[in-house]
């Protein structure tokens, strides 16, 4: 998702969990992915995305920014 966070805003610096202070990516920081707090912060991730769609789908405003921040992104023909 670092990735994608470069080019795209992104839900999942706003969703955590406790991790008894593990640093990410490491096999500890893995171990407390299969707690309640992460089986939670997987619900709360999938309520926020469906409110993003719910948004999308009700707000002709937020519509067109999304609309209009794709094509800004999409390459030129022949490009």
């Amino acid at each position: 998702m670092g990735n994608v966070s470069r080019r795209l805003p992104t839900l999942h610096p706003t969703i955590g969990y406790p991790t008894g202070g593990a640093v990410q990516h490491t096999p500890e920081f893995a171990a407390h992915g299969k707690s309640p707090g992460a089986d939670r912060a997987v619900i709360d991730g999938a309520i926020a995305l469906g409110l993003v769609a719910v948004d999308l789908a009700t707000s002709e405003s937020q519509r067109r920014r999304l609309l209009d921040g794709v094509a800004a992104r999409r390459p030129a023909p022949g490009a």
